[in-house]
């Protein structure tokens, strides 16, 4: 895989895994007040990017040849 297409899989790729583990965490709260699913939602979000682009920048950084 290019450089490129790391780039664009790990800029869609960590958001969507993401929101999607704050969905899953936030459904069973589904009927309860919008203020607290948001904030749970956002906090999980936050916490997805942050550890997962880190990630995905080393992953996109090219391999040292050995001397």
């Amino acid at each position: 895989m290019n450089r490129s297409t790391k780039l664009v899989t790990a800029a869609f790729g960590v958001p969507a895994l993401s929101a999607l583990a704050a969905t899953l965490v936030c459904w069973p709260i589904r009927h309860g007040p919008l203020a607290p699913r948001l904030l749970i939602f956002g906090l999980i979000l936050a916490t997805g990017i942050s550890a997962g682009l880190p990630a995905c920048l080393t992953w996109l950084t090219p391999d040292k040849p050995d001397d």
